[in-house]
């Protein structure tokens, strides 16, 4: 679709009353339906596909192809979206691209689907936590939804990859697969595990118990992900470092991904930080019981030492 089609499409489809809709009664068993996750898929695998054909070198510069693992609620979409600010990166937020490596997408297919999402997100002001406290990581002056050379691409979903590794332990390999020559980097983002649990409980009504082995659950696919990737590959962030020292935090990833960080890009990105890192876990009432059983399983992840409730 053209630009101003689409954008009539996306203040449409942004609005609360269709995200409703769409997460909701009808809505909802029409878009979470078989037949019609298998009609877009089969649609987006069409048009992709004419798309590699026509611009065969299109995606020639790109030497890197970046992934997210992780926990929902823990940074991701920020770093996601400071990093699409880069000159040189399109950086995509929710596209869930591991989803079309399984369903046997090629490489360019993928990417062109990634760049889409990074214009869009881009288009609908990079605003994230919708349904909690809304946000806007939109850098003013940057590149986000555009490039100059694009040598980086990716997708900042954290939670659903996560998953689908516990699914398919053999994804990693798939995933190396289709890139072929292009380097397939992953970046973790951690944070105090009762922030993300705190949301869990709130934004999905989860009770205490459920959000909690749902949160650990996730460890354990992340700590056999970490066993198979080397430091080349992985590259872990805490969020709460990064929200403190941020110039220093992403100029880390940026190196990380072969890319260089020019002083104007970083102070634009970090101008639209909180200058402390927000705890989520102050909105829902914990007792002893529950900040016990989370302190308890805190102690078997290394990548979480040193978290506690009041840290």
């Amino acid at each position: 679709m053209n630009e101003t089609i689409e954008r009539l499409w996306l203040s449409f489809s942004d609005t609360d009353s269709f995200r409703g809709f769409a997460k909701r009664g009808v809505g909802s068993i029409i878009f979470n339906s078989q037949m019609y996750q298998s009609i877009n898929l089969a649609r987006l695998y069409i048009t992709t596909e004419i798309k590699a054909r026509k611009n065969p070198r299109f995606f020639q510069d790109v030497h890197t192809f970046c992934a997210f693992i992780g926990h929902n609620k823990s940074g991701t979409s920020m770093i996601g979206s400071l990093l699409d600010a880069h000159p040189h990166v399109a950086l995509s937020d929710e596209v869930d691209a591991l989803q079309y490596v399984s369903a046997g997408f090629k490489r360019d297919q993928i990417f062109y689907l990634l760049l889409k999402g990074s214009r869009r997100e881009f288009m609908k002001g990079r605003v994230t936590a919708r349904r909690l406290k809304p946000y806007s990581f939109l850098v003013p002056g940057q590149w986000q939804g555009r490039y100059t050379k694009l040598r980086v691409i990716g997708d900042s979903t954290s939670g659903s990859s996560t998953r689908r590794f516990s699914r398919d332990p053999d994804l990693i390999q798939r995933i190396q697969r289709v890139m072929g020559v292009t380097l397939v980097k992953f970046i973790q983002v951690i944070r105090n595990p009762y922030d993300p649990i705190s949301v869990m409980i709130v934004r999905g009504r989860r009770t205490f118990e459920n959000a909690i082995e749902h949160y650990f659950s996730n460890c354990e696919t992340l700590a056999e992900l970490r066993k198979r990737l080397s430091s080349t590959d992985l590259c872990a962030v805490k969020y709460e470092n990064f929200i403190r020292y941020p110039e220093i935090g992403l100029s880390e990833i940026c190196h990380f991904l072969g890319l260089e960080a020019e002083d104007d890009y970083l102070k634009a990105c970090t101008g639209i930080l909180y200058k402390t890192p927000e705890k989520s876990r102050s909105m829902v009432e914990w007792d002893a019981k529950w900040i016990d059983m989370v302190q308890t399983r805190i102690e078997q992840y290394d990548f979480l030492h040193g978290y506690t409730f009041d840290s």
